[in-house]
């Protein structure tokens, strides 16, 4: 059966060459068939079947063919048994390991590197108009007719292996590579009149093969009812055989006794019939007192059932007193109880109602002191397009913003502080305090230095030791642009910068460690980009991504946040602010907000 469908993957593969001369070479249709069709008779390593799913990547900066291959791997739902998964990656040292990867010499993305970034993950990679064997399986147009070229060496190389059958339909040689371009145009045309005949003949055998399939089916089916009925049938004779042996034994023994039995009946015979007569007159006799016996019990019963009537009606009279009595009882003593709880529980519905309102109140006290001292949300509407997105998840919040103009320099921080809530609020109450003194009185705007400061000033604050079990402390990030030279200057306690730049995103990573007593107390590295018109900025806080929700409850995680920014950068900023508020309600819905957010956007 395997091989027979393989057969019909080969007269398919031949099809879709002499129908694709119609269409000039290969549509994105035509890709995705042959991309599904190419997967389903590879061969992968033993690590395959640990696997789940069936993963395919498209590197690619557009994403059209990437819906196409999507919405046909939705219609064929698997491939060798496995769910089909399809990711998007526009960049090379974005591609994390799959099971197939495609890509398009249109796009200008260089092989070597597409070669090493695979290599080693038992990957097979499928190409279009790259040169002869530089790629695994590479898709050529010739004469207008979709043709593909197999580098055998290459895939057994990565543990990939394919059918010979599969192997006598590609182009295997530079002289068969070669061949192909001196085909005139008369023989493509021949070549097109005896596929379609081919086709023709294809179509009538695939019916046939169906048919005697279906055909050898049934029969077997057939075949194996009538041997398991033959078997319990001849099991059934065998137990019925054994009955009857026994049942002709027990019969011989019974009309022995029959026998003898008839013989003594003939002798009793005779004196059944003296006693018989006997026996009938003294049946006359007790019929007679059974009749006065039924009369006597007849006016018994009917006494003993007034009787019961009369103990029935007495004892539930008994029992609907007592019931009675005892429910009175009850209510009364159930009433006074609940009389007393009703007293006790006012008084402390009242003192929980104060103690709520005094604690309320004091941390809403504290909410306006802290907004106080936080810039407003429209920190420099004149300077530069932006947003701010700041979620706390309680009254106060331990993640704050920063942002001051300073020697014609913008100077832009987020900080995430530990803990939430009020701890954090003071935290980020400190923070905030001494970025000021760093900043406003010292006159300090390096990022890098503004971070080693401002750790010293936390150590010293909070009396922090080596050793000691206070952590607490803030991640942050630090970012100074510089008008004058269109750069910006970054420095990160464990949090990054995305920077993009016609679509694509660069990561520009923190330290690993905090603004606070640590193992490692390095000095803070100073990161410089250049910007140019149109480059967008993101810092933020961990509060997004690690937030819970969507239909499986489940950490929104960092990769779709990354992807969440690049989707939406054709809006304005204050729409990218609007729709991460929106994306972000939508994923949490009922489940509650589990850290404090910010996230601030610059698009110079």
């Amino acid at each position: 059966m395997k091989r027979l469908r393989l057969i019909a993957f080969t007269f398919l593969l031949v099809f879709c060459c002499a129908d694709g001369s119609a269409q000039e070479g290969f549509s994105d249709k035509t890709r995705a068939l042959y991309i599904l069709d190419i997967s389903r008779y590879v061969r992968f390593d033993e690590s395959f079947q640990q696997e789940d799913e069936f993963t395919i990547a498209v590197l690619d900066r557009d994403d059209r063919f990437y819906w196409e291959l999507e919405g046909m791997a939705r219609t064929r739902k698997v491939v060798q048994g496995k769910p089909i998964r399809i990711f998007l990656y526009p960049k090379i040292d974005m591609l994390e390991p799959t099971n197939v990867v495609f890509v398009n010499s249109e796009d200008g993305y260089d092989m070597d590197k597409v070669l090493d970034k695979v290599s080693g993950n038992n990957t097979l990679l499928i190409s279009e108009g790259y040169p002869f064997r530089t790629s695994m399986i590479n898709f050529v147009v010739v004469g207008g007719k979709p043709r593909f070229e197999v580098n055998e060496e290459l895939m057994n190389r990565e543990g990939l292996y394919v059918n010979e059958l599969f192997l006598a339909l590609a182009v295997k040689t530079r002289e068969d590579w070669e061949a192909l371009y001196e085909v005139t145009e008369d023989e493509l045309e021949l070549e097109k009149s005896i596929t379609e005949q081919q086709h023709i003949l294809i179509g009538k055998q695939l019916d046939e093969i169906s048919r005697q399939e279906a055909m050898i089916e049934k029969n077997r089916e057939i075949l194996e009812k009538l041997r398991s009925e033959i078997g319990d049938r001849e099991a059934e004779i065998r137990q019925k055989s054994a009955v009857l042996a026994q049942q002709e034994k027990k019969i011989r023994e019974q009309q022995r006794t029959i026998e003898e039995q008839v013989t003594q009946v003939k002798e009793q015979h005779s004196i059944l019939a003296a006693q018989e007569l006997e026996i009938k007159n003294k049946a006359e006799t007790i019929t007679l007192r059974e009749d006065q016996i039924r009369q006597q019990d007849e006016q018994i019963i009917l006494q003993a059932e007034a009787i019961q009537k009369q103990k029935i009606i007495i004892l539930a009279t008994i029992i609907a007193l007592a019931l009675l009595f005892g429910l009175v009882y009850f209510i009364w003593v159930n009433y006074r109880n609940k009389k007393r709880a009703n007293v006790l529980l006012k008084a402390q519905r009242d003192q929980i109602a104060y103690q709520k309102k005094h604690i309320t109140d004091s941390i809403e006290y504290a909410r306006r002191i802290q907004t106080a001292i936080l810039p407003s949300l429209e920190l420099f509407s004149d300077k530069i397009e932006h947003f701010v997105l700041f979620k706390p998840r309680d009254i106060v919040s331990g993640d704050f913003y920063w942002a001051e103009m300073v020697n014609n320099k913008h100077v832009i921080i987020t900080a995430d502080c530990t803990g939430h809530g009020v701890p954090g609020a003071f935290m980020s109450m400190l923070g905030v305090t001494l970025l000021n003194e760093i900043i406003l009185t010292e006159r300090m705007i390096r990022p890098d230095q503004i971070l080693n400061t401002l750790r010293d000033k936390v150590i010293d604050a909070l009396k922090q030791e080596a050793g000691s079990d206070v952590k607490d402390g803030m991640d942050m990030t630090v970012c100074v642009i510089d008008y004058e030279r269109d750069m910006v200057q970054f420095s990160g306690a464990n949090n990054p910068l995305y920077h993009l730049r016609q679509g694509e995103l660069t990561q520009v990573k923190g330290d690993k460690m905090p603004v606070a007593i640590h193992e490692v107390m390095d000095d803070f590295s100073l990161h410089e980009l250049d910007l140019r018109k149109g480059d967008t900025l993101y810092t933020f806080s961990d509060g997004y991504a690690d937030q819970f929700g969507g239909p499986n409850h489940k950490k929104f995680l960092v990769r779709n946040f990354r992807n969440l920014i690049l989707s939406i950068q054709d809006l304005s900023m204050i729409e990218q602010g609007t729709r991460l508020d929106e994306t972000f309600e939508n994923y949490r819905k009922d489940v509650e907000q589990v850290d404090d957010v910010v996230v601030i956007g610059l698009r110079y």
